[in-house]
């Protein structure tokens, strides 16, 4: 009997839905029209080399670390025009530096024409990565996966625990507490 709800309630859902086809021909429209919009939304071209592009790329999976993100591959060849890919890594990036208050850090694509600007661009990366305002930043919870999460970068996992947070001081005990668990030890 409750087998028999349930179903009439799924049967009832996918009424609602209307039919398959429409519904699928809209979701690819949807998809389409993201894809367009991504397509001319960050469109940077320039004089690049391969050299320059791949000294960006070595500083960006520097910073992609700290945002446990998986490493961006190595350019093969020349290229105009930048990946989509490829930029949507450098605007989170850019946006996680400008939301840790590290203007220093922040840079603007339309600067972007020449092996030199990428360069300059490499040198803002590295300093990034050796960040430690933005890598706190990145820490706090609300850091780093909302930004993962906007610029559609996946998260890579990573085991042992969190690489970025290390103990400088030893916790201070109290040294009658030392003495007590001495003693104890010597009891038993």
């Amino acid at each position: 009997m409750i087998e028999e709800k349930e179903e009439r309630e799924e049967v009832s859902m996918l009424d609602e839905m209307g039919d398959p086809k429409e519904l699928e021909m809209k979701l690819m429209e949807g998809a389409r029209e993201l894809d367009k919009e991504e397509g001319e939304a960050a469109v940077i071209s320039g004089d690049f080399s391969k050299m320059a592009l791949n000294k960006v790329v070595d500083a960006l999976n520097r910073v992609n670390l700290i945002f446990k993100a998986p490493p961006y591959p190595s350019f093969e060849a020349e290229v105009d025009t930048l990946p989509p890919e490829f930029i949507r890594n450098l605007d989170m990036v850019n946006a996680a530096a400008r939301d840790a208050g590290r203007d220093e850090l922040v840079f603007s694509f339309d600067d972007l024409k020449s092996d030199r600007d990428l360069k300059m661009l490499a040198g803002k990366l590295d300093a990034a990565a050796g960040d430690k305002v933005l890598a706190a930043y990145l820490a706090k919870p609300q850091g780093m996966g909302d930004l993962q999460n906007q610029f559609g970068i996946p998260a890579m996992e990573m085991s042992g625990g969190d690489t970025n947070v290390m103990t400088t001081k030893k916790p201070v005990m109290p040294e009658e507490d030392e003495e007590e668990l001495f003693m104890a030890r010597m009891r038993a």
